[in-house]
């Protein structure tokens, strides 16, 4: 049922143009909060299922490099983790 609305009600390019949006999705002058917040937002309003690695690897295609470059280092298994890492090395900055 749910495709079927999606189907009628939503254009043709709707899953397209999601994918699009989220990964061109850069911090730019964004907190980590503010980043992680609207990462969340865009994967909640698109409906987006993916593998846990691959949420990992476009939230840190999106992250400042000198986050990102800290944080890979650190040792992580999922999302969540992730997003505590970026936060405890944004405080300390």
């Amino acid at each position: 049922m749910k495709s079927k609305l999606r189907s009628r009600f939503l254009p043709a390019t709707y899953i397209q143009d999601s994918y699009s949006q989220l990964h061109n999705l850069t911090q730019g002058n964004l907190t980590i909060e503010e980043y992680t917040r609207e990462f969340e937002k865009l994967l909640i309003k698109y409906d987006i299922q993916e593998p846990e690695e691959q949420t990992i690897v476009r939230y840190f295609g999106g992250l400042g490099p000198k986050y990102f470059n800290i944080v890979k280092l650190q040792q992580y298994t999922t999302f969540d983790e992730v997003c505590i890492l970026t936060h405890k090395d944004e405080r300390q900055r």
